[in-house]
């Protein structure tokens, strides 16, 4: 698959911000598009230079899909990387950036199930994240839906999550599946890297507690 990251493509513009499909909440706005598209093409081109500089986490868009790849290599076994991903007194551990705050308000791990977290950031905003769970193949595979509540209603993309064994490390590759380019580079600009490397920092503290018997 190839690993190319394309610019933004060309479309109406007021006031130097994009037009066109863009949520109508305020908030929504302001989480996903709040970028010109100046700087996503600069942070496009950007992240494209650092694929082969940045060895862990590893952030692609494929060329010409709705779809974002992450991968990253954790210092543990597939059965605690599993552990951390199942259960619900877990991933509120290390769910998002440091300083975010968070609380399982439904997690019901089986297909069709249904998992929705709280998230209080360190400014205190509140955001609700929410989804389904599709596939479940303990311990190599989770398929579920992704969105938050201040996206249109129907929104969401598809990610899937495989860990992969290496003994004492895991390889963990998400794909994400959007609607549309737009909404994909639109989750680019919104500033999900510092999240997602964040996210993987608190992940890491936890399985190395998880490995000392904490």
């Amino acid at each position: 698959m190839a690993g190319t990251i394309i610019p933004f493509r060309s479309r109406g513009r007021a006031g130097g911000r994009l037009v066109g499909r863009i949520p109508t909440d305020g908030r929504a706005q302001l989480w996903f598009w709040s970028r010109t598209m100046d700087r996503l093409t600069d942070y496009l081109v950007a992240l494209k230079s650092r694929e082969t500089e940045m060895p862990d986490p590893k952030i692609i868009a494929p060329e010409g899909e709705p779809v974002v790849i992450m991968t990253r290599t954790l210092n543990a076994p597939r059965a605690l990387v599993w552990k951390a991903l199942s259960e619900p007194e877990h991933v509120v551990r290390w769910w998002g950036p440091h300083g975010h705050r968070n609380r399982a308000l439904e997690f019901d791990f089986r297909v069709g199930g249904r998992w929705r977290i709280e998230t209080t950031t360190g400014e205190g905003h509140v955001i609700v994240f929410f989804g389904e769970y599709r596939v479940i193949e303990k311990p190599v595979k989770i398929t579920q839906t992704f969105s938050f509540d201040q996206l249109p209603e129907g929104a969401h993309s598809v990610d899937t999550v495989v860990l992969e064994d290496h003994g004492d490390r895991t390889v963990y590759r998400a794909t994400s599946t959007l609607p549309d380019l737009a909404s994909r580079d639109g989750m680019l600009a919104s500033g999900m890297e510092t999240g997602v490397v964040e996210g993987f920092e608190r992940l890491d503290a936890m399985l190395e507690a998880f490995k000392a018997g904490a």
